[in-house]
């Protein structure tokens, strides 16, 4: 396929096309990084919250496996975002980098409708089998059931927020404008710390509380993103009717679906895992909740960086400068591969007192403290794995690192379910973990050597041709 670069200079972008390679990257990822900050801020808040409805007669623990397993359901339905998110974000890159205005325009409008179809579907399934998704973790504790199923009646209802809202952050991503993702993701972040011990203890609602709020801060936070493109200020255009396109939405459907299918595949798989898990009781369901949220400290650098790298290397490859690809994934992993070292020996050496600040009961703190000993081991391998997909993402060849995910994580269901003990299952994920982070970059190099070979190949058939 023959790629146009247009001279014109697109507005409202990150031109991550020229100057400082590393100063890029941290424009884009910096922002990133903030709103899974954010993001891992406001889970903690939840779960601190949620933790302390013993002043309102609920059972902590109860509570906090309840909210967890209907977090499931969000996850799922994060593969199912993904689709669409990625999808529009890499086309969005790689046309920024040809200065392409049209087609912006048309992967967001297009994009949009996809995903509102999509939301529709699973916030119907949502609601309408909540019984029948809580009942297959053959939980035998009613109200954590009663719990789960409460959290989820909300929650499912209003996914469209989470869809829509996903859809807006695509586009930003792809232009490099991660700056102002965060400052709207940030607002309805804020809105949900704040309206989190009113609803739960102050007015009493317990889990269901915690629903409503994150409800009322996402419809605040799509609020503000359809505000934005009312205005002068707009990424780019909204015009679904103009811009109606099947093959378009089959474009971006077809370039999302492997990431799509690889997150909806690992949340199945920690659905199942999250089976056995439950076989142990609820102070195990509460230490998996607890203790994936504290490992945030890694994914969310992980997901800052895999952002940029998808935006730095779509731009990149839009304007054909390959050269600039390699040095990006380079200056990117002489940053991370330290930071990942450092919190695995953090999360090794204080696995006690970081489990602590959120329930210190026992077993369940013992059980903790076991589970951050052990997954501190995959730190370094997990952020090796999201930086590398976002870099094939960005190439539009995300059939790679949804390949090595999901074998990865198919990996899990055997090894989990021959565990005798809590221990055994965090053994499997921490050490399925490092084989997709070895996997991945193992594959990338092999296949950006090839990539490098073919565009000088061309380069040097060019010059021959103009001479």
């Amino acid at each position: 396929m023959t790629l146009h670069v247009s001279e014109t200079p697109l507005k409202r972008k990150i031109d991550l096309t020229e100057g400082s390679i590393l100063k890029k990257i941290l424009i884009v990822a910096v922002p990133t990084l903030l709103t899974s900050l954010m993001q891992m801020t406001y889970n903690l808040v939840d779960i601190f919250f949620v933790s302390r409805v013993d002043r309102i007669g609920l059972d902590p623990t109860e509570a906090v496996a309840g909210v967890g397993t209907a977090a499931f359901y969000t996850w799922f339905g994060m593969g199912v975002m993904l689709i669409v998110k990625i999808g529009v974000s890499v086309y969005v890159s790689q046309a920024a980098g040809r200065n392409d205005k049209e087609a912006v325009d048309s992967h967001l409008s297009n994009g949009l409708l996809v995903m509102v179809l999509l939301a529709l579907f699973y916030s119907l399934a949502g609601y309408f089998f909540r019984s029948e998704f809580v009942g297959i973790f053959n939980i035998e504790n009613t109200r954590v059931v009663g719990h789960a199923e409460d959290y989820l009646a909300i929650v499912s209802m209003f996914m469209v927020f989470i869809f829509v809202a996903n859809v807006f952050n695509g586009v930003y991503d792809g232009l490099g404008k991660t700056i102002n993702t965060f400052y709207i993701m940030a607002a309805g972040l804020l809105l949900n710390i704040v309206l989190d011990p009113l609803l739960i203890l102050w007015a009493g609602l317990g889990v269901q509380g915690a629903a409503i709020a994150t409800v009322i801060a996402q419809g605040f936070t799509v609020l503000v993103y359809l505000f934005v493109y009312a205005s002068q200020r707009r990424p780019a255009v909204l015009a679904p009717i103009r811009h109606f396109s099947p093959s378009t939405m089959k474009r971006i459907v077809i370039l999302g679906l492997p990431v799509g299918i690889q997150s909806m595949a690992m949340a199945t798989i920690s659905i199942i895992v999250g089976i056995f898990v439950a076989s142990f009781g609820e102070a195990a369901i509460s230490v998996s909740r607890i203790g994936s949220q504290i490992e945030a400290l890694s994914w969310m650098i992980a997901l800052g960086f895999q952002v940029a790298i998808s935006a730095f290397v779509g731009q990149n490859y839009g304007a054909m400068k390959i050269g600039r690809i390699k040095q990006g994934y380079l200056s990117s992993m002489r940053l991370l591969v330290p930071y990942g070292i450092t919190v695995s020996l953090v999360l090794f050496f204080f696995a006690e007192p970081l489990f602590a600040l959120f329930i210190d009961e026992e077993p369940t703190l013992a059980f903790g403290a076991e589970y951050l000993r052990i997954i501190s081991i995959s730190q370094l391998f997990m952020i090796l794995e999201l930086v590398t997909a976002g870099a094939f993402n960005g190439l539009g060849k995300t059939v790679a690192p949804s390949g090595v995910g999901i074998v990865g994580n198919i990996m899990r269901i055997p090894f989990a379910y021959g565990a005798a003990t809590m221990a055994g299952i965090w053994w499997t994920l921490s050490a399925t973990s490092v084989f997709k982070g070895l996997a991945l970059v193992l594959l990338f190099v092999v296949f950006f050597s090839r990539l490098s070979a073919r565009h000088r190949e061309r380069v040097a058939l060019e010059n021959y041709r103009a001479l």
